[in-house]
């Protein structure tokens, strides 16, 4: 892997729908929680606005990639995993043994 990108666990606040079609009385739905949600991912850009994480990579392409906004972030946990220069994998040939 010719990347050296920081693994980070964040955890952030997310929005939700709480009611599928109709649901409860206006007094019941007064009652919610804000999902707190937790992702972890290697860490593609961080700015003002917020931080971009992906869950997979390549020498060339990302996948899975996760934009969250900074107003919606309660921490960044940046810990001493890293996607470092490694020997390339042996392929599978799909029976459980590499």
């Amino acid at each position: 892997m010719k990347h050296n990108l920081p693994i980070v666990k964040v955890v952030w606040e997310d929005a939700c729908h709480d009611t599928l079609g109709w649901g409860d009385s206006p007094e019941k739905a007064r009652e919610f929680q804000v999902p707190l949600v937790v992702s972890v991912g290697f860490l593609l850009a961080e700015t003002k606005q917020g931080v971009k994480i992906c869950q997979s990579l390549t020498d060339d392409s990302i996948a899975q990639s996760l934009v969250i906004p900074r107003k919606m972030i309660q921490s960044i946990e940046r810990g001493a995993w890293r996607c470092v220069k490694s020997q390339k994998m042996k392929s599978s040939s799909g029976s459980g043994k590499n």
